[in-house]
């Protein structure tokens, strides 16, 4: 069975293509007659925008996952729900946590970072069906569930922050999971933005199914890591997780805060790998696999 992986919100455009970028995540998986929508992205005048563009309507999707709760991959949800029409209630899988406050902190500055607050309306059109436990999608789709085990550097961001004990402190982000994808050359790994830590997250994926991984797709939060940080990352893929093609965006090097030191992650992987081995994905791009 043919599986497409359409990225329809992130940070970058292809020139010409006529979509919208932002920061933020979205993708859409189509596997048969499933329409899996995994984030929404930041702003839903920019999904909705990409949406209509590609001819894909708000009525289209069967499922969706959510990576976490932090808004630039839930702020659109209110949008995308107004828009949505079918009586069916639609099936959402994510962390039982995801929708806990979340802020973000710079200096004196507090922001919002958590989920939106939905209408009575809006959630009415929802069947939330969460797990800290992994949760089969389709035959060929699941989530990681709770990545628990952290051995390697994870992907925390600093100004990200929520109350434990009635104190404000850094998120270890605990609602971070990730989808796998089944193909037939091995199992692909899908992410929003692998808080959890992508050395990690392979680590469970192989550990759990016992097979390669044929691909990392999305956003894996190494902006703040150093070169050399990022080129231990490449030398564990390479050697211990067999070299898997790299379709990486959003927060792997980038961030929507211009004062903050940025890592050129996917520069210095592109450099590091062979020639291909590092792709573009931008808006639009659309990855297809065999399951």
């Amino acid at each position: 069975m043919k599986v497409q992986v359409l990225n329809l919100y992130s940070n970058e455009k292809e020139r010409g293509s006529g979509l919208k970028n932002h920061h933020g995540q979205s993708f859409l998986i189509s596997i048969g007659d499933e329409q899996i929508l995994f984030d929404v992205g930041q702003k839903s005048q920019l999904l909705l925008y990409n949406m209509a563009k590609l001819k894909i309507s708000p009525d289209d999707i069967t499922k969706l996952v959510l990576s976490h709760g932090h808004k630039d991959h839930t702020g659109a949800l209110p949008g995308f729900l107004d828009k949505r029409t079918k009586k069916e209630k639609l099936a959402v899988f994510a962390h039982p946590d995801f929708r806990e406050k979340k802020i973000a902190k710079i200096s004196f500055i507090k922001m919002p970072l958590g989920c939106p607050d939905l209408t009575q309306e809006q959630e009415a059109k929802l069947d939330f069906q969460l797990s800290k436990q992994t949760q089969q999608i389709t035959p060929c789709l699941k989530t990681t569930g709770e990545i628990i085990e952290r051995k390697e550097k994870d992907g925390i961001e600093p100004i990200a922050m929520h109350w434990e004990d009635g104190k404000l402190v850094v998120d270890p982000i605990l609602d971070d999971l990730s989808l796998v994808l089944s193909t037939r050359e091995g199992e692909v790994i899908i992410c929003g933005c692998a808080h959890s830590g992508i050395l990690n997250i392979c680590n469970y994926v192989t550990e759990n199914t016992k097979k390669t991984i044929k691909a990392i797709i999305g956003g894996t939060h190494m902006v703040h890591y150093s070169p050399d940080e990022v080129m231990y990352v490449a030398d564990q893929l390479e050697n211990k997780y067999n070299c898997p093609d790299l379709y990486l965006n959003h927060c792997t090097d980038k961030l929507p805060i211009p004062f903050i030191k940025k890592t050129k992650t996917i520069d210095l992987l592109k450099k590091r790998f062979r020639q291909g081995k590092v792709k573009n994905c931008y808006v639009g791009t659309k990855i297809t696999f065999e399951c």
